[in-house]
C-alpha cells in the first residue's frame, strides 16, 4: 500500500532547540498540499510554536505549496509564535521572494546551530 502524499512529503518532525523542525521533500503541490496544512495545522494549533520548515530536500512547489506555508505563518505569529524556512534552491527562493507575492517569509539557508546549555555559575 503507497503512503498518501502528505505522510510521503513530511519526512520528518523533531524537536531542534526550542522550535519544531518540519523537514518536506518531493512536490509540494496541489496533490499533496491538503495534507501538509493539516499536519501543520495540528503543530501550530496553540499558535506559540517556533517553526522551522526545511525545504532544502524540496524538488518543487507551486502556488499550493507556497499558501500553505504562507498559513502556516499566520497561523503562529498571529498568537506570538514564529515561521521561519530553510531554503537554497533558487527556483523556490524565487517563487518565495516574488515581488508580485509581497510574502517576506523569514528564510534562512541553513540549520541554525544549537548553542550548547549555559552552566550556572
Amino acid at each position: 500500500m503507497t503512503p498518501p502524499p502528505a505522510m510521503v512529503c513530511v519526512q520528518e518532525v523533531r524537536s531542534h532547540g526550542d522550535c519544531t523542525l518540519v523537514v518536506l521533500c518531493g512536490e509540494i503541490d496541489i496533490h499533496t498540499a491538503p495534507g501538509i496544512t493539516w499536519r501543520l495545522d495540528v503543530l501550530t494549533h496553540t499558535g506559540d510554536v517556533d517553526l522551522l520548515i526545511d525545504l532544502r530536500p524540496v524538488e518543487f512547489i507551486d502556488v499550493a505549496g507556497v499558501r500553505l506555508l504562507d498559513r502556516a505563518r499566520a497561523r503562529t505569529s498571529g498568537r506570538h509564535g514564529r515561521l521561519r524556512l530553510i531554503c537554497t534552491r533558487p527556483a523556490t527562493l524565487h517563487l518565495l521572494n516574488h515581488p508580485a507575492l509581497q510574502l517576506d517569509f523569514d528564510i534562512v539557508d541553513q540549520l541554525p546551530v544549537l548553542l550548547p546549555p549555559q552552566a550556572a555559575a
